[in-house]
């Protein structure tokens, strides 16, 4: 199992740095950044350049945000290559537990990327200073 990480700017090169100092070093991961200059065809021909590279592995792109360059060039690859999914509004506790999950089947690990979403998402504002006590949220 290959990953290619996607972003506008240097936001996939951050994450990737920022879950490896958590998780380590991680071998089977590329990362791509679309800068001002990027056009659709550019990305899409970066992220064939990188599968081309182990086509013969599965691929789980996870782009930064739906309907940006690095999505729209994903989908456009995505009929060329079968063993292919795609994943946008990646985090880093999505890609720690990605990361850390042992490799199983691509199906496996996006539902496992479906479980940790909503999990990576929490909202906290004084109004539940009144009900919580504060040592909840000490580490």
């Amino acid at each position: 199992m290959r990953y290619i990480l996607a972003s506008h700017g240097p936001f996939a090169k951050a994450a990737l740095a920022s879950a490896e100092m958590i998780v380590g070093e991680q071998e089977n991961v590329d990362f791509l950044e679309v800068g001002f200059d990027t056009t659709l065809d550019g990305m899409k021909g970066e992220i064939v350049e990188v599968i081309k590279r182990y086509e013969e592995e599965e691929y789980i792109i996870f782009c930064d945000i739906l309907g940006g360059t690095p999505f729209n060039a994903s989908i456009k690859v995505l009929h060329e290559f079968e063993r292919l999914s795609i994943v946008t509004g990646f985090n880093l506790p999505m890609l720690i537990e990605v990361f850390m999950t042992p490799l199983e089947t691509r199906q496996q690990l996006l539902e496992k990327v479906r479980e940790v979403y909503p999990e990576s998402l929490n909202i906290f504002d004084s109004s539940m200073l009144e009900t919580e006590e504060e040592e909840t949220y000490e580490l």
